[in-house]
């Protein structure tokens, strides 16, 4: 996958994660979706294994599953370690267990991240 379709498919989660903001988003919702602007800005790529996903069985209007997602990071400098959080995923950016991605990293939060692509 080139570059152009990683910032496409990032820019996609990111518009998907941010619309549900409104009337009838959950505070769970706005959280995610404010994660997502906040890494968006200003997180950093960084490679990762996806471990394990689980849904949660919450949807949105776009269309998107929430699941807990485990992961192994594994940044440039310092050990491999383990992340476990939670994601929209959407069929327009299918991801799932034992594949590669690329996470965004938050730069003060190595534990705040999310799916922005695959590897």
């Amino acid at each position: 996958m080139g570059f152009m379709d990683r910032v496409k498919q990032a820019a996609e989660s990111a518009q998907a994660q941010t619309s549900k903001i409104g009337v009838g988003a959950s505070a769970g919702q706005m959280d995610l979706a404010n994660r997502a602007q906040k890494l968006m800005k200003e997180g950093v790529d960084t490679p990762a294994h996806i471990d394990s996903m689980e849904p949660t069985g919450q949807t949105d209007k776009p269309g998107g599953a929430e699941h807990v997602i485990k992961a192994t990071v594994r940044p440039g400098t310092g050990d491999a370690y383990e992340v476990t959080f939670n994601q929209y995923i959407y069929p327009s950016a299918p991801f799932g267990a034992g594949e590669d991605v690329t996470l965004k990293v938050a730069p003060d939060d190595p534990n705040e991240v999310m799916i922005f692509g695959k590897a």
